[in-house]
Parts: structure tokens; C-alpha cells; sequence
């Protein structure tokens, strides 16, 4: 029975020694020896403001991610609401394959939809107006055509941003809704399983829908351990041995 393995919202930094770098680093070295599939679920990096400045920066990590990719595992990554501007140079270097922001997908004969988790937070409306904007193609590749000083400028600006809205809205807010979580599930009626990340609120929620159990699998963030979702013949949480 082959193991699939899910995880997001590893942050990685552009320096080698942090610890959660170190962490992924051991992770991707150990951790996949009898996995067939790894599903990066979206913020592997803390920021991405463009192929030119980021992948001189994470030289480490794209090369442990050419390697698998090369040695035969199949790597897939959803963009996240840290990282969504990854192109083709991306892709390339590493060898890992894009996906949609929403994918039902079969693991041992369970239909499972993945996301990021962010478009579920539909509480939260002056987020949910920023990425659509921010996702626009137009506005990416006119932020893309800036100078490499003034994109890293506005990231770290917009991560900046980022941790005061955090702080000044409630948990409730910033949490997925979810008559959004029951509409996911009435688009994708084959499916009992969500995973998702975004929230760092680790959880396994279960509820009926239409006379079905529907499960929703949270996933956690890499602080202060290694999260992931093991798949073989059933959905577990799991946590690598080295602590952060």
C-alpha cells in the first residue's frame, strides 16, 4: 500500500540555519522513504516576490527538491497566501508539479479534496477582497516587472501587514466559515475528505451533510515540530522527531 504524505505551512526562511529550515531539510531527507506522493499544500515559503530573487535565496531546499523529483517522487504544491508567485523558472529547478488552488484527489480509494484554506475564511471579507486583487494576473505581472529592491520592500511590508491584521481580528474571524466548508463538500459530492492548512489550528473536525459524514483534516504549521498527514490505508496525523 503506497503512503502519501501532506503538509503546509513550513515558512521556510531564506537562511539555511533557521531552525524550521533545518527541520524541513531532515524531513525531506528522512521522512520519505516509502512515500510515493508529497503534497505540498501551500506557504512552503514564508514570501516568494519572484524566481529571480528567491531561488539564489533557497538554493538549499530547490536542490533537495530536484533531487526527489529526479530519483522518482512525485512532488506537488499548491500556491499558498505567502507564496503565489512561483513561475515557470520554479517549476523547472525543481521539478515538482503545479496544482489548482482546489483538487479532489484518490488515495487508496478515498476521494479527498485539498486546499490551501485561506478562500475558506470567508469571515474575514477585507481578506478575501486583498487576495482577490492580489491575485489578479494583471497585478502580478506588473508587481513582477518592479525592481528586485522594491518587491522585497513591499513583501516584507505585506508580511508585515499580515501579522497586525492577525493580531486585531478575532480567531472566529480569521477561521474558515463554515456554510463555505458544506459548500466545498456539495461541489465535490464524492468526496467525505477536506485537508487544508492556513489556519496553524491543527484539528480534525467531523459533521453529517446530506446524511453523510464529512471529515475536515487541519493542518498545523512546522512551529515548534513537523507537522504532516500520513495517508495509507487511513488518514493519521503524524510528527517527525525533530523539535524546532
Amino acid at each position: 500500500m503506497e503512503e502519501v504524505i501532506i503538509t503546509a505551512d513550513i515558512h521556510l526562511l531564506p537562511d539555511d540555519n533557521h531552525p524550521i529550515n533545518q527541520n524541513f531539510y531532515h524531513f525531506l531527507n528522512t521522512q520519505l522513504t516509502h512515500c510515493s506522493k508529497l503534497y505540498l499544500i501551500g506557504d512552503v515559503f514564508e514570501s516568494w516576490v519572484g524566481d529571480d530573487i528567491n531561488l539564489p535565496e533557497y538554493q538549499t531546499v530547490i536542490s533537495l527538491f530536484k533531487k526527489l523529483t529526479d530519483n522518482g517522487l512525485a512532488i506537488y504544491l499548491m500556491y499558498g497566501n505567502r507564496d503565489f508567485l512561483m513561475g515557470n523558472q520554479f517549476w523547472q529547478a525543481t521539478g515538482i508539479i503545479k496544482l489548482d488552488e482546489t483538487i479532489e484527489i484518490n488515495i487508496n480509494h478515498q476521494q479527498i479534496i485539498l486546499v490551501h484554506g485561506d478562500q475558506l475564511c470567508t469571515d474575514d471579507v477585507a481578506y478575501q477582497k486583498m487576495r482577490k486583487w492580489v491575485r489578479n494576473p494583471i497585478i502580478q505581472w506588473l508587481f513582477l516587472t518592479l525592481p528586485k529592491s522594491k518587491r522585497i520592500n513591499i513583501g516584507n511590508k505585506m508580511r508585515e501587514q499580515s501579522r497586525q491584521h492577525s493580531s486585531a481580528k478575532s480567531v472566529n474571524i480569521m477561521d474558515v466559515n463554515q456554510q463555505t466548508v458544506e459548500n466545498l463538500f456539495l461541489q465535490h459530492p464524492d468526496c467525505n475528505h477536506l485537508i487544508h492548512g492556513h489556519t496553524h489550528q491543527p484539528a480534525h473536525h467531523q459533521f453529517t451533510l446530506n446524511g453523510k459524514l464529512k471529515q475536515r483534516w487541519v493542518l498545523g504549521d512546522w512551529q515548534p515540530n513537523a507537522k504532516y498527514i500520513s495517508i495509507k490505508t487511513d488518514i493519521q496525523f503524524k510528527t517527525s522527531n525533530e523539535h524546532i
